[in-house]
């Protein structure tokens, strides 16, 4: 089972994400990414330590952080396509990455490559294991909408075996 360190939006943040996984499902697609708290992963990896939460202290004072949400990205493996908004990599963001990885880095167990600093692309999951017909379709439903803008508003250990959560809000929260 996964594990990892995300970044989680403010409520307004949260139900623009959420909308979009609405519009479609509304629009009959399966598998829309429901059930979980809309986030961009920071660190994912086979175990993190109770540890890295206290570690990211620093981080957390950092936040709020406004993110723009971009253009439609599609990701194949795991038995489809999945299909995400871009999360637009600013200096700030980037910076943000990185600290976690570096202050997180005794407490992860078998980190995976994909989410290293240097190989990471920010996004946030809409749909998983759509065949290539949906992805047109789905494509074609967000390229009606602007980007969005969300806040990102606190750091969330995610504990996938359990399934549990814990939140280390920003200095807003």
């Amino acid at each position: 089972m996964v594990h990892s360190l995300e970044l989680i939006f403010d409520d307004d943040g949260d139900a623009a994400v959420i909308g979009e996984i609405g519009r479609l499902a509304g629009a009959g697609l399966r598998n829309p990414h429901r059930g979980q708290r809309p986030h961009t992963t920071l660190v994912a990896a086979r175990g993190i330590g109770a540890g890295a939460l206290g570690a990211l202290g620093p981080v957390a004072q950092r936040l709020p952080l406004t993110l723009r949400l971009g253009a439609p990205l599609v990701f194949s493996g795991g038995g489809g396509f999945t299909l995400a908004r871009s999360v637009v990599p600013s200096t700030e963001l980037l910076g943000i990455h990185a600290t976690v990885a570096r202050l997180a880095a005794e407490h992860v167990e078998e980190e995976f490559a994909h989410s290293r600093p240097g190989a990471w692309t920010p996004h946030v999951t809409l749909a998983r294991r759509l065949d290539p017909a949906q992805v047109g379709e789905a494509v074609a439903l967000l390229r009606e909408r602007d980007d969005l803008t969300v806040v990102a508003a606190g750091i969330r250990q995610w504990d996938g075996e359990t399934p549990t959560e814990t939140v280390l809000p920003g200095r807003a929260c």
